[in-house]
C-alpha cells in the first residue's frame, strides 16, 4: 500500500494549498459550501415502485452514484467499467477493454438496465453489457448488490440500473451544453492521441420536456507504463477501446397529459467500432503487445439500439400504474478467430428483445403498501459466422413473470419487506448443424424446447436503532437461465449429444443472505455488510471452456464511508473482501476455491476531494488497490491461478475559465506497471494483458 500512502500525503498537501472552490460541468450543476453540506434523502428507483424507495428503507446493500460523482470520474476515464470498479464495493476490476468478462459483482453475474431496458444477452452471454452507453449520457447509476429477481432473471450478483439524463428538471425555455477535449498516453504521446465532442440540448415547453444529446469519441492506441503498445484486442473477445470510434445518441421526450398521466419516450443508439492495423504478438512468453499486421476479417465492435415507452397513471384503482414497453436491437462482432469452437472464422452475436412491464403500486391498510404486476419478454438470439455458417442457431425465448412485493411498517422503527416472483421461461431451438465443428464429428442436433419454471422469494427487515442509523437483515433469491448458446456452440463437435433435450441445462437459483448497518451523522456516513450466497448449480468454466455445474458458496464483507473533514474537504474509501468455494467431488461440501474469473481479489479504495464554496475550482485524488489473491487448491480450469496485486492512483481537477470550465484528469498517476487481474487469468490461456500506463484527459465544457 505504499502508493496509497503516497496518494494520501499528496492529497493532504494539495488540499492545503487549494483556494476555496467548487465545480460545474456541461449539463450539470454541482454546488459546494453550505448547500453541499445539506443532506437529501437518496431515492432508489430500481425497486419497481412508482415513487422509488429511500435507501434507508431498503433491506440490502445499495450504492447510488449521482451525477456529480460521474462527472468527477469522467474527467479521468470514459470507461464505465473502470468508473464502477472505483466506486462500487464488491465489483471486480475493469478489463480496460470492450469485454467485462471476469468483472463480477460479489462473484456472480449482474443485470444491466438502461432506463429499465435489459442490456444483457442471457441466451448467449458475451459479457459486453457495460459497453452500451457513454458516461456522458448518464444521470445516475443505482447498484443493488446481492442476488435479486426484481427485474427478472440474470441478476444473481445484483442489478446495475443506469438512469439517463432528461429535460424533466429544466425550467421553461431551452438549455444547451457543449463539451470537447483530448486524450492520450503520457508514456507514449504519439499514436495515442484521441478526441471527444459532446453536444446536448434540453428544455421545456409547457407540459412537454425534451433532451437530445450526442457524444462522439475517437481513441488512439493504448500503451503500458513502459510505453509499449498494448494489443488492440488483447483478450480476443471482439475488439477494445484502442483505435476505436464511439458514437452515443440519446433522446428523451416527456409529456404531462393530465395531473395524473405522464408519458415518456426514450431512444438510445450506441456504436463503437475498432479499426486497427495491429495484431497481438504471438510470443507466449511476452504480455499481449501490439505488432504491425492487419487483422483478419472485418472491424469488430458493438451496435446497440434501445427504445422504451413509459406511461405512468396516478390515482388509478387506489394507486399508480406504471407501464413500460421496450425494444432492443443488439449486435456485437467478434474478432477473427483461428481455432477453437468457432474458428477459423469471424462470428457475431445478434439479439432482439421486445418486452412489457406492468406494475401497480398502491397502499393497503394503515401504512402498508404493495407493488404487484407482470413482466413479459420475447428474446431471439443467434451467433452466426459472417461467412454464413452456423455456430449458435436462432434461439427464441418467451417468458412471463407475475410478482408482488409487500411493505409493512411495524411501529415507527421497524419496516418489513417481502415478495415473490414466479418466472416461466420457454426456449425454442431449431434443428441445426454446427458448421464450425470438426467435419469428422459433425452431426445434426435435433431441435426442441427447454422450459424453466421457478418461484423465487425475498424477505427483509430494516430497524432504526438511533437517529440516522439502521440495521438490516435480508434473504433474497436470484434466478438465472443457463448460457444455452454456449452449450449449443460445442455439443455437435463432441458427438455426445444429438438433441437439445439431451443437453437440457438446468437453471440456477442463488440464495443470498445479508446483514448490514448504515449510519449518517453530521460529518460522517458509513455502511457495513456481510453476505453469503449459495447455489447448487454453479457457472464456472472448466479446462475446455465448458460450464461446470456444481455447488458453490461465496461470502464476503463490504465497508464504505465518507468523512467531511472540512466543509470543502472530504475523505472517503471502501474495503471489499470476498471469497468463493465449490464442491468439486460432489460430496455436498465445498472443497476448492473458485477461480479469478469469478472472485475478485481484495479491493480497497481511498479518495480525497476538495469542493469549496465559490465554484471556481475543485480537485480529486483517489486510489484503488487490488491485493494479491493466493489460494489453493483451485477447482481447476480456466482462471484457476493466483493474482498479483496492483495499486492505481488517479487525479483530476477543474476550474472556471472564461464562459465555461476546464478539466484535467490523469489515470494511473504513478504510472504503475501491471497486468490487469483478468489479464493475468488470460496469461495461462494465451498471453497476459498489460494495464494502461499514465494517461491524460483534458476537456472544456460550457452551458448556455
Amino acid at each position: 500500500m505504499k502508493a496509497t500512502s503516497r496518494m494520501l500525503v499528496a492529497g493532504l498537501s494539495l488540499a492545503a494549498v487549494l483556494p476555496a472552490s467548487a465545480q460545474n460541468e456541461a449539463g450539470a450543476s454541482d454546488k459546494g459550501g453550505a448547500e453541499a453540506a445539506t443532506l437529501t434523502p437518496v431515492t432508489v428507483t430500481a425497486t419497481r415502485s412508482s415513487r422509488g424507495r429511500p435507501k434507508t428503507a431498503i433491506p440490502g446493500s445499495v450504492t447510488v452514484i449521482e451525477r456529480e460523482e460521474l462527472i468527477a470520474q469522467s474527467r479521468i476515464t470514459a470507461d464505465l467499467g473502470e468508473i464502477l470498479a472505483d466506486t462500487v464495493p464488491g465489483l471486480g476490476p475493469s478489463t480496460q477493454s470492450l469485454t467485462n468478462f471476469g468483472q463480477q459483482l460479489r462473484g456472480r453475474d449482474f443485470l444491466i438496465l438502461i432506463d429499465g431496458v435489459p442490456q444483457t444477452t442471457p441466451l448467449r452471454a458475451v459479457s459486453k453489457q457495460l459497453r452500451t452507453i457513454s458516461p456522458a449520457s448518464i444521470e445516475r447509476v443505482e447498484v443493488i448488490r446481492g442476488a435479486v429477481a426484481t427485474y427478472g432473471f440474470g441478476a444473481t450478483g445484483g442489478i446495475i440500473n443506469i438512469v439517463t439524463r432528461s429535460g424533466e428538471s429544466v425550467p421553461e425555455g431551452r438549455r444547451l451544453s457543449t463539451g470537447f477535449g483530448a486524450t492520450g498516453s503520457l508514456t507514449h504521446p504519439s499514436d495515442s492521441l484521441g478526441a471527444y465532442l459532446q453536444q446536448a440540448i434540453s428544455g421545456r415547453t409547457g407540459d412537454t420536456d425534451y433532451r437530445f444529446s450526442l457524444h462522439a469519441e475517437s481513441t488512439g492506441g493504448g500503451f503500458n507504463a513502459d510505453g509499449r503498445r498494448i494489443a488492440p484486442d488483447a483478450y480476443g473477445q471482439g475488439g477494445g477501446r484502442d483505435d476505436s470510434t464511439e458514437l452515443d445518441f440519446q433522446m428523451q421526450l416527456g409529456h404531462q397529459f393530465t395531473d395524473d398521466q405522464h408519458l415518456r419516450l426514450s431512444l438510445s443508439r450506441y456504436r463503437i467500432i475498432q479499426d486497427s492495423e495491429l495484431v497481438t504478438d504471438d510470443n507466449p512468453d511476452d504480455p499481449a503487445f501490439g505488432v504491425p499486421g492487419p487483422p483478419k476479417g472485418t472491424d469488430p465492435g458493438i451496435r446497440n439500439t434501445s427504445v422504451s415507452l413509459d406511461h405512468e397513471w396516478r390515482r388509478l384503482a387506489g394507486g399508480t400504474l406504471s407501464t413500460q414497453l421496450y425494444y432492443q436491437d443488439y449486435e456485437t462482432r467478434f474478432s477473427f478467430f483461428e481455432g477453437y469452437a468457432t474458428g477459423p472464422g469471424q462470428s457475431e452475436l445478434v439479439s432482439e428483445k421486445l418486452g412489457l412491464r406492468l406494475a401497480h403500486d398502491r397502499g393497503l391498510w394503515g401504512d402498508a403498501s404493495i407493488v404487484y404486476g407482470l413482466d413479459a419478454l420475447r428474446d431471439e438470439t443467434a451467433q452466426p459466422l459472417l461467412d454464413g455458417r452456423t455456430s449458435v442457431p436462432p434461439i427464441e425465448q418467451l417468458s412471463y413473470a407475475p410478482f408482488a412485493q409487500l411493505e409493512q411498517p411495524l411501529g415507527s422503527r421497524l419496516l418489513l419487506r417481502g415478495g415473490v416472483r414466479h418466472e416461466r421461461v420457454s426456449l425454442d431451438v431449431p434443428t441445426f448443424t454446427n458448421e464450425t465443428a470438426d467435419p469428422d464429428v459433425r452431426s445434426e442436433v435435433a431441435g426442441g424446447s427447454l422450459d424453466y419454471d421457478e418461484t423465487v422469494f425475498n424477505i427483509g427487515a430494516v430497524l432504526d436503532i438511533a437517529a440516522g442509523q439502521e440495521v438490516f437483515a435480508a434473504f433474497s433469491q436470484g434466478f438465472s437461465v443457463a448460457d444455452v448458446g454456449r452449450v449449443l456452440r460445442t455439443i455437435s463437435g463432441s458427438g455426445s449429444a444429438d438433441s437439445v433435450a439431451a443437453i437440457d441445462p438446468e437453471a440456477q437459483v442463488v440464495d443470498n443472505y445479508e446483514l448490514g448497518w448504515r449510519g449518517s451523522f453530521a460529518r460522517f456516513s458509513a455502511e457495513a455488510s456481510v453476505f453469503l450466497t449459495t447455489s447448487d448449480l454453479g457457472a464456472t468454466f472448466d479446462e475446455q471452456l465448458n460450464i461446470s455445474r456444481q455447488k458453490e458458496e461465496i461470502y464476503g464483507v463490504e465497508l464504505s464511508g465518507d468523512w467531511r473533514m472540512h466543509p470543502q474537504l472530504t475523505l472517503g474509501g471502501s474495503l471489499s473482501l470476498q471469497e468463493g468455494e465449490a464442491d468439486t467431488d460432489g460430496d455436498g461440501s465445498v472443497d476448492a476455491y473458485l477461480p479469478a474469473t469469478r472472485i475478485s481479489p481484495p479491493k480497497g479504495t481511498l479518495h480525497l476531494k476538495w469542493q469549496a464554496a465559490d465554484g471556481s475550482w475543485d480537485a480529486r485524488l483517489q486510489a484503488t488497490r487490488f491485493a494479491d489473491r493466493d489460494r489453493s487448491p483451485y477447482i481447476g480450469g480456466f482462471g484457476s491461478n493466483d493474482i498479483d496485486g496492483y495499486t492505481l492512483v488517479d487525479a483530476a481537477t477543474s476550474l472556471a475559465l472564461g464562459p465555461g470550465r476546464l478539466s484535467v484528469g490523469i489515470d494511473n498517476l504513478l504510472n504503475e506497471d501491471y497486468l490487469t487481474a483478468t489479464g493475468q487469468v488470460y496469461g495461462s490461456f494465451q498471453q497476459g494483458v498489460p494495464g494502461r500506463g499514465a494517461s491524460l484527459r483534458v476537456g472544456y465544457s460550457l452551458d448556455y
